[in-house]
């Protein structure tokens, strides 16, 4: 009874460790190797099969709380998908099956993320896949590609992305991105996808307000790769949201997304006027350009889109030598969505703000007197 409730206390401890944070077991040699992927059942590539489960075995026990998920489901995909999975723990296997049954004549394909951890929180930093079909075949073509963040140019990694065939909307294939955004969509019969990648960023696998997505269609005949541009949509124009002067004769206006870098823009995209209604005239109006390095070479982008800005520069035909109350208008200006309008915005610009002035250096603490005998 002792020893039972010694190890009961043990598995608690484990469980409720901090994520990937070994612990040391009381006892024997410090275990620091993460759980190893022995078997899979049923095995991959099999067709004409309807199993109740697919069953990933392991190494060793392995915990039935990820520290780094919120469930146990989170880790693991099928494809295509009709709902969260329903995911079972048996120790060292972990049973997977769809929530209403495998379809008839589908080809599956069956995903372990990275994250599945043992008892002393060793956490595996590879996964598994499992592809059969219950059809009696299993098609050879793919979709690949790379989900990017547009407005940072960079590819996103554990991006979520879905396929939906044109000719039957009631399935949807999905996949994860790994650690460099690359995705990949193994054995999908022939025919026309809308893809959409998410950044999936409370890791939900769907679409929540204010996540940045993007979405494609393509036609697969035998392989293809397609490259996804996520950013925040909006359903408004964008808005001015600061006013910054660069130099006497340059203001960059700032906006509260971004804009779309194939609008071609005028001296009359923003007008400008003082406090008095007088006209501030407007010589040109330009994007910035490219991020540049440390030695001033444009930083390179993944891709051959431009990246949007979220900034337009605009140069005065008369420089602005004192402080002074503008009222700055962006006409027509388009976001990524391409829905265009016009704001405005009152600012102060001062081209000479006030130097703060700086504290003058304490003293050095005084030396401690020192009282002669008399």
């Amino acid at each position: 009874m002792i020893r039972r409730r010694a190890l009961t206390g043990f598995l608690a401890a484990a469980l409720t460790s901090a994520c990937a944070s070994p612990g040391i077991p009381p006892g024997g040699p410090v275990d620091t190797d993460a759980p190893k992927l022995i078997g899979i059942a049923p095995d991959s590539g099999a067709t004409g099969i309807s199993p109740k489960e697919v069953r990933f075995r392991f190494d060793e026990l392995v915990t039935e709380r990820p520290q780094c998920v919120a469930t146990l489901n989170a880790l693991f995909l099928i494809s295509p998908r009709d709902g969260e999975p329903r995911v079972d723990w048996h120790r060292s296997e972990i049973a997977v099956r769809p929530r209403r049954g495998w379809k008839a004549n589908t080809p599956y394909t069956v995903t372990m993320l990275p994250g599945i951890s043992d008892l002393r929180g060793n956490v595996r930093n590879i996964g598994g896949t499992i592809v059969f079909s219950t059809g009696a075949t299993i098609p050879t073509s793919f979709v690949a590609g790379t989900l990017f963040n547009w407005v940072n140019g960079a590819a996103v990694p554990r991006a979520y992305i879905e396929a939906r065939p044109s000719g039957d909307t009631t399935i949807v294939y999905v996949a994860v991105a790994d650690s460099t955004g690359a995705f990949r969509f193994p054995n999908l019969p022939p025919d026309t996808y809308r893809l959409r990648g998410i950044i999936d960023e409370n890791n939900n696998k769907g679409l929540d307000p204010r996540e940045a997505w993007d979405t494609a269609t393509v036609t697969l005949r035998d392989s293809l790769r397609a490259e996804l541009f996520a950013f925040p949509h909006d359903s408004v124009a964008p808005r001015v949201s600061g006013v910054v002067i660069r130099d006497s004769v340059t203001l960059e206006v700032l906006f509260d997304h971004a804009l779309d870098p194939t609008q071609q823009l005028t001296a009359a995209s923003i007008s400008i006027k003082r406090a008095d209604s007088t006209v501030v005239p407007v010589t040109a109006v330009t994007k910035p350009g490219a991020p540049t390095d440390s030695t001033g070479k444009p930083i390179p982008t993944p891709f051959r889109r431009v990246l949007p800005s979220q900034s337009l520069l605009v140069t005065l035909g008369a420089p602005v030598r004192q402080a002074t109350i503008l009222r700055v208008r962006a006409i027509n200006i388009r976001g990524l969505d391409r829905i265009s309008g016009s704001t405005e915005r009152v600012e102060r610009i001062d081209p000479n703000p006030p130097v703060a002035p700086v504290a003058p250096p304490s003293p050095p603490p005084a030396s401690p007197s020192v009282r002669r005998n008399e």
